[in-house]
């Protein structure tokens, strides 16, 4: 459950991109600052913008997807 919340944490940061006014506002701050540490990880790593798009949301997506089969089949 705790990767699904993530999840949804990282597709609001994606929404709140088309909306600069709650991208600032206290609920905004908080979601980026939940959201950007994985993303800056991921961004040190692979190359993630083309141009003005940033795909980091997507790969980070698809990390957590596979981790969390990865931990699954362990257990």
């Amino acid at each position: 459950m705790a990767f699904q919340l993530y999840e949804f944490i990282i597709f609001v940061y994606c929404l709140l991109s088309f909306v600069p006014s709650i991208y600032n506002s206290a609920f905004g701050r908080f979601i980026v600052a939940m959201v950007n540490p994985f993303l800056n990880l991921i961004k040190k790593v692979i190359p993630t913008s083309i141009g003005f798009l940033d795909f980091s949301p997507i790969i980070a997506l698809i990390l957590i997807q596979l981790l969390q089969k990865a931990i699954f089949l362990i257990i």
